[in-house]
């Protein structure tokens, strides 16, 4: 099966704490073939500022602060993001039923637009972390169970592993997203216990794959990006 990506499917994590570690890197990212991921790091270092200066820039921004906290909270802050006009955002879906329900209604009414994904298992646990929490299913158990819980409560699709991929649109259906985070062009062994590469993540059906410091950290981000761009049709 050759690979192939869609334009703007491959999303490009900006794990960096300052627009300006990568300057050069924005100018030579083509605006319509990736979209951009704003992290925890970059917007509590430039907040919504961050935002603005990269959609200036004419990208479509996901913004991943995988919201956790008691109903209103998560809702109070949702329609803050909805305001600041970003393609897709997130929350954790550990947070319970509630919780998705709530956020899920309060981006219909803001900005319907908008696309709501739910974090099911971070990547960077395993089964013996899960073990070490108090779960006792299995990590894709966990994954399709809250797959199912964001599902029947409104939400868009998942972030989920390459594990899991399969499992989740099975069950959910094709419409139900997937978004794959800590992708790569070659499998490596970093902080990203349940991971694998962009080829794997496109043969099992995710709609979204999200690639950072293998570019963001290269030697040679054009380079990289061009091995990408290869595989965009």
């Amino acid at each position: 099966m050759t690979v192939r990506l869609k334009p703007k499917q491959a999303i490009i994590a900006l794990d960096v704490s300052s627009l300006e570690e990568i300057k050069n890197l924005l100018s030579i990212i083509d605006k319509d073939l990736f979209r951009l991921k704003v992290g925890k790091q970059l917007f509590t270092s430039q907040g919504p500022k961050a935002i603005e200066k990269l959609r200036s820039l004419g990208f479509d921004i996901f913004l991943d602060l995988k919201l956790h906290d008691i109903p209103n909270t998560v809702s109070k802050s949702l329609a803050n993001i909805c305001n600041l006009g970003v393609w897709m955002s997130n929350i954790h879906l550990l947070g319970g039923r509630e919780m998705i329900e709530e956020a899920s209604s309060t981006v219909k009414k803001i900005n319907n637009d908008m696309i709501l994904v739910g974090v099911t298992i971070l990547t960077s646990l395993n089964e013996i972390n899960l073990i070490e929490l108090g779960f006792k299913a299995s990590s894709e158990e966990i994954a399709l169970n809250l797959a199912k819980l964001g599902k029947e409560n409104g939400i868009d699709g998942v972030v989920c592993s390459i594990d899991d991929i399969s499992g989740i649109k099975a069950s959910m259906g094709s419409d139900f997203l997937s978004v794959t985070p800590g992708v790569r062009m070659l499998q490596e062994n970093d902080d990203q216990k349940r991971s694998g590469s962009i080829y794997d993540a496109i043969q099992f059906g995710t709609d979204f794959v999200v690639i950072g410091r293998e570019i963001t950290q290269a030697e040679n981000p054009e380079g990289v990006l061009k091995k990408i761009e290869s595989l965009i049709v």
